[in-house]
């Protein structure tokens, strides 16, 4: 028997249980196995807790722009006229 066909003899039930599993695969699944594929490996590059620490120091040391930035967009939403004519 050649090497090629004891492959072959190995391999198609292994090939053709593979295929079963396959097709009850639906394309959700695939996009969800993709989304937590890639929210590990973020996971893994960024160090979350030196983000928010980063973000806590920006926000302490400009707070008063913030404020001021809030403000001024909350002023000019209420300013413009909208749909109803208020």
């Amino acid at each position: 028997m050649s090497k090629q066909t004891e492959d072959y003899i190995v391999l198609k039930p292994i090939a053709e249980r593979f295929n079963k599993v396959a097709e009850t695969i639906t394309d959700d699944d695939i996009k969800s196995i993709i989304k937590e594929a890639m929210k590990e490996q973020i996971a893994g590059t960024f160090d979350f807790n030196k983000i928010s620490e980063i973000t806590d120091t920006y926000i302490e040391n400009h707070s008063d722009d913030i404020t001021n930035m809030v403000s001024e967009s909350i002023n000019k939403r209420l300013s413009m006229p909208n749909k109803f004519g208020y």
